[in-house]
């Protein structure tokens, strides 16, 4: 057993990152060969998001977490996500009660063919604060391919909840 001090391990070439399918299965569209994920810069802020059903499906709604609300500002600021070589432009509506992404998260979804149990890291690397700038987030995808279809879809309902025991 090695202790802290010792020789620094390293870590394993992540590289791509690709869904777990079921037999039968097509890809995901978007969700390419070339999805690769790269390490975040470091001194930028960011948040994370496990797609849920709300997110991939109508109303395709993506809500920010409270704690991120103290990076960006109160009003409603054009906003560009950024993942792998394409963008897409949509509104950060800061001015409602719910700081969320406009409609147009929908197109993010469907072409990066986000799944239920993803995750999107979302790298604030452009405006924020009070500045009058746009908003530019880098967004890695993170394949979920680990859960199972059957706890995926349980839980976003009363009659039908995940019990861990």
């Amino acid at each position: 057993m090695e202790s802290s001090a010792g020789p620094s391990r390293k870590m394993p070439d992540v590289g791509m990152v690709k869904p777990k399918l079921e037999p039968g299965e097509e890809s995901p569209p978007s969700a390419g060969e070339d999805q690769e994920t790269a390490p975040l810069t470091g001194g930028r802020p960011f948040f994370t998001a496990i797609m849920a059903k709300t997110h991939v499906h109508k109303p395709y709604q993506l809500v920010l977490p409270v704690h991120f609300h103290r990076q960006l500002p109160n009003r409603r600021t054009a906003t560009v996500l950024r993942c792998g070589r394409r963008s897409w432009i949509m509104s950060y509506c800061g001015d409602t009660r719910t700081k969320r992404l406009d409609g147009a998260w929908a197109d993010f979804a469907v072409d990066n063919g986000l799944l239920v149990g993803d995750a999107c890291v979302f790298e604030l690397v452009a405006g924020g604060g009070r500045a009058r700038e746009e908003l530019a987030f880098e967004v890695q995808v993170l394949r979920g391919g680990g859960m199972p279809w059957e706890l995926a879809a349980k839980g976003d309902k009363a009659d039908g909840p995940i019990v861990i025991v």
